[in-house]
């Protein structure tokens, strides 16, 4: 495949995710603090797709050699937490940030709209690396791990600023709340 068709998918994510932030924004009155929540936001939305579908990788941190199945050319692995590795950590890491948002933009979810929206990222990104990898054959593993370790990314991020807006800290994070 050639340059431009690996980055179809990170172009076409991205003005979508413009498309999506511009609808949200355009008109609202936001506060200086709420501006930095919307604008690191979409920042952090724009390099969590670019990792996503064009990873460095951690050359640190030696990779476990996971047995992997093929849909096709597209590997994955569907065996829940078998094969835990740096990455699984990292991905938890990059993840954390998305709950800290979704707090901000919504802080009082019910239990079920929450483990959804804990859910529903790593659901996404791999669905959408199963269909991109399909497309332009970009050679990422949609991995079932990946999935669990974005949840709990999500989940953990949210519960730290849930946890945060009920102490002293609370002056903290409600300027920056939506």
């Amino acid at each position: 495949s050639t340059r431009t068709d690996t980055l179809f998918p990170y172009t076409t994510l991205f003005r979508s995710l413009g498309a999506v932030y511009w609808g949200r924004i355009a008109g609202q009155r936001y506060r200086a603090a709420q501006w930095i929540t919307v604008s690191s936001g979409f920042c952090y939305l724009a390099v969590l797709i670019w990792l996503t579908f064009y990873p460095t990788g951690m050359p640190f941190f030696p990779g476990l050699d996971k047995p992997l199945s093929y849909f096709g050319t597209v590997s994955y692995n569907l065996h829940p937490l078998a094969y835990v590795d740096a990455e699984f950590y990292a991905n938890i890491l990059m993840t954390v940030p998305l709950g800290v948002y979704l707090y901000l933009a919504k802080p009082n979810l019910s239990p079920v709209a929450f483990l959804l929206l804990c859910a529903l990222p790593g659901l996404a990104i791999e669905s959408c690396q199963l269909v991109a990898d399909l497309a332009v054959n970009l050679n990422r593993v949609v991995d079932i791990d990946d999935v669990i370790s974005n949840t709990l990314g999500v989940f953990g991020g949210y519960l730290v600023l849930k946890v945060s807006d009920h102490t002293p800290l609370t002056h903290l994070v409600r300027p920056f709340a939506l």
